[in-house]
């Protein structure tokens, strides 16, 4: 067994975020997005310059895509509308409206295709009664995998015929075979099996190689898995226990930017981890790829 490569991923931004989640490179704009679910924030950094921008709402944000027209698609825990990022208002599309006030959207990545995929929860984590749905461009949506609890990493292969998916609860990755003309899903099987001394899987990406880079909640670093092995490849440990999500970013798609929780933490965790909540990021021999952007 090769030994696993073991790095340390460096804060960026020191934005004491109470659920840093879903961050997502723009690369056409140079820009990454993420949200502080609980704190009802979508924020922008700007890699050019360092400037980070931020924008609070009266409603939860499981997750922020960029689309087509420049917008970002935002999953508001009341439905999904687009943000005008230059006029600042909000469009409603009132699809998957929600009234239960006990249910949110969390973690959304926009498919091969074009189309939104994003899950419900429950805020106390009641077992199975989330879905994963897909939102096509005209706002047509459908459950893809019912009865979820804890919706969140997905992620395509570059050939476009493997879908994985984590919900989060059962420590493992799921693989799907993947149409995306039809945008169908099937044939399940159990890709990884994640020990739960390493944490909890949360959010996720997948690099040029279609390894899968994984947070974990609790565990405090991104590992790099192999889907075909279901081996560690190699570890990002972050300062922070609450690491929720990554992606791959800046000009060469090496960056590895890592979002992080103070949700669930202490008081004596939060003063051991400090930084907990912060964006973090880290430099990587492999690249990512580019997102396809919703097609609004």
């Amino acid at each position: 067994m090769s030994k696993i490569i073991s790095n340390k991923a460096n804060l960026l931004l020191d934005v004491k975020a109470t659920l840093g989640e879903g961050p997502v490179w723009d690369w056409k704009k140079k820009l990454l997005f993420w949200v502080d679910i609980e704190g009802c924030i979508l924020y922008c950094y700007h890699m050019v310059n360092g400037e980070n921008q931020r924008w609070t709402f009266d409603n939860m944000i499981g997750a922020a895509v960029p689309t087509k027209s420049g917008k970002i698609l935002l999953a508001f825990e009341s439905g999904l509308a687009s943000f005008d990022l230059k006029e600042e208002r909000l469009n409603w599309h009132y699809v998957l409206e929600n009234n239960d006030r006990s249910m949110r959207f969390n973690d959304g990545k926009v498919s091969p295709a074009g189309n939104f995929w994003i899950g419900s929860m429950h805020k106390q984590f009641h077992l199975k009664t989330g879905n994963l749905y897909r939102v096509t461009p005209n706002f047509r949506t459908t459950i893809k995998i019912p009865k979820t609890t804890i919706s969140n990493g997905m992620a395509w292969t570059s050939d476009h015929k493997k879908f994985f998916f984590v919900d989060s609860p059962t420590y493992q990755v799921c693989s799907y075979d993947y149409d995306i003309k039809t945008g169908q899903i099937s044939n399940k099987k159990t890709a990884v099996v994640i020990p739960e001394d390493y944490g909890t899987p949360d959010g996720m990406c997948i690099d040029a190689e279609d390894m899968l880079w994984i947070a974990h909640w609790g565990g405090g670093c991104v590992r790099r898995w192999n889907p075909l092995t279901a081996q560690v490849l190699e570890e990002i440990h972050v300062a922070a226990p609450h690491v929720t999500s990554c992606c791959f970013g800046g000009e060469d798609l090496k960056t590895l930017y890592i979002t992080t929780a103070r949700s669930g933490l202490n008081k004596m965790q939060l003063k051991n981890f400090p930084l907990s909540g912060g964006l973090f990021e880290h430099r990587l021999e492999v690249s990512g790829k580019q997102i396809t952007y919703f097609k609004d």
